[in-house]
């Protein structure tokens, strides 16, 4: 028997892209002599996009039903950007199975319509569906979620099956290095389909026997994993992707349906908010100010870039909010002494990435920009920092408000280290959005 398994994982609601490959996947799917299957690797929502915005990700399980999806798992996003409720009510109306190993509530329960593995049969093989997605565990806590170790929760969930399967595919939002190591620790694996990292391969990749596979970001490509079954064992496996460019064109209308879904007024009145990235302005001063004040900080610290388009119109709606913060970036209160939060000062006015053009970690939009201090001072000839008027003490403990990205260790590697409260579900929109009503 042969089986053929279509997947796509970081769409990040890239909806266009995805509608191509519905499209494909509607006339590639008949056309199959032998049975098939579609799998979502997670990351599908994005609240980066305005219709997923409005619709808290039901949109996307729409679209995952009309591309008639068999099972998903989920990603951060749908894991971490989105509410507990939320999640607990994204899958409600699926037309598809979905499993994840490793995020459980306080009680200890799987989020709703989630199973901890998934058993098809197909012509009599039994095949074992097993997913886990990365640990963020700050972040799920925040949330009240709890995510456990990937590769423990695989391995138990693999040992439990025991008996009751004949082929064992692995859906991993953990990225590339994790599903090279889960090769070496359980080679019986047949088929790991990868996610995550944004990596794809061409043709698969052979990793001491496993089949590894996965399909890019953004909806560029669709894979296709072959795989011949004798006697309930795989014989031989391929795997291949498409890009979309080669896929079918369609005419969509999601741009359209984000304004009428967004269309609610924030502010009936004007409001002129140019964006500029190399040099404060009321844009982006003012967003400072919001999440000095949400942080409830002594300081804060944020990157002109974050403010993605002008806000200039007569009446400011939610989608107008949406498109100038786009982010789906939470604040984090930062627990320092002064001689950190001076390291953080001195490397901030570096301006390392002023004019780089930059993307991951929740940023989502083009220039990174200057950075801008609010409530912070310093004379740097006399090398003297401050907390508003007061002079920064080295052996005392200041609150940082900042955005998450930073945490991360990329852009102050030595926040990372630090104490740090992410503030959830709220992002910078949801906060910059009460700072103008107020």
């Amino acid at each position: 028997m042969k089986l053929t398994i279509f997947h796509t994982n970081d769409i990040h609601s890239h909806l266009h892209e995805y509608a191509r490959i519905s499209a494909y996947l509607a006339e590639a799917r008949p056309k199959l002599t032998h049975p098939s299957l579609y799998l979502d690797i997670g990351d599908h929502v994005d609240l980066s996009a305005p219709v997923t915005e409005a619709t808290m990700g039901l949109r996307n399980v729409e679209l995952l039903n009309k591309a008639q999806c068999d099972l998903a798992t989920i990603g951060n996003n749908e894991g971490m950007t989105i509410s507990h409720e939320a999640l607990n009510n994204l899958y409600n109306d699926a037309q598809f199975d979905i499993t994840c190993a490793n995020v459980f509530d306080e009680q200890g329960q799987l989020p709703n319509h989630i199973s901890s593995s998934y058993i098809k049969e197909i012509d009599g093989v039994r095949i074992l569906f097993v997913a886990a997605t990365a640990q963020f565990t700050p972040f799920y806590r925040a949330l009240n979620w709890l995510v456990t170790d990937p590769l423990q929760a695989i391995k138990d969930e693999v040992n439990a099956q025991q008996g009751q399967y004949d082929i064992l595919i692995v859906m991993s939002h953990v990225g590339i290095f994790f599903d090279e190591k889960l090769c070496q620790e359980i080679p019986e694996i047949d088929l790991i389909l990868g996610s995550h990292t944004h990596h794809y391969f061409e043709n698969g990749e052979m990793n001491n026997g496993v089949l590894m596979a996965a399909a890019g970001k953004y909806g560029h490509f669709v894979g296709e994993v072959t795989l011949e079954i004798e006697n309930k064992t795989v014989v031989n496996k391929t795997a291949k992707i498409h890009p979309v460019e080669t896929l079918p064109d369609v005419e969509t209308h999601f741009a359209e349906e984000s304004k009428r879904l967004l269309s609610e007024p924030v502010i009936d009145r004007p409001v002129n908010l140019p964006r500029h990235t190399d040099s404060i302005s009321q844009a982006s001063y003012m967003l400072a100010k919001s999440v000095f004040e949400f942080t409830q900080a002594d300081g804060t610290i944020i990157n002109a870039g974050l403010v993605v388009r002008d806000m200039i119109a007569d009446q400011v709606t939610e989608y107008n909010i949406h498109q100038m913060l786009p982010h789906p970036i939470n604040l984090v209160r930062v627990k320092l002494s002064g001689k950190v939060l001076k390291d953080v000062i001195i490397k901030s006015q570096k301006q390392e990435y002023i004019n780089e053009h930059a993307q991951g970690l929740g940023f989502r939009g083009d220039i990174f920009g200057g950075y801008i201090l609010y409530n912070i001072g310093l004379i740097e000839s006399e090398s003297r920092y401050f907390i508003g008027d007061e002079e920064i003490q080295d052996d005392e403990t200041y609150i940082l408000g900042t955005v998450d990205m930073y945490t991360f260790g990329r852009y102050f590697p030595m926040l990372k280290e630090q104490s740090i409260e992410y503030l959830m579900p709220e992002f910078l929109r949801d906060i910059f959005k009460n700072a103008l009503l107020t």
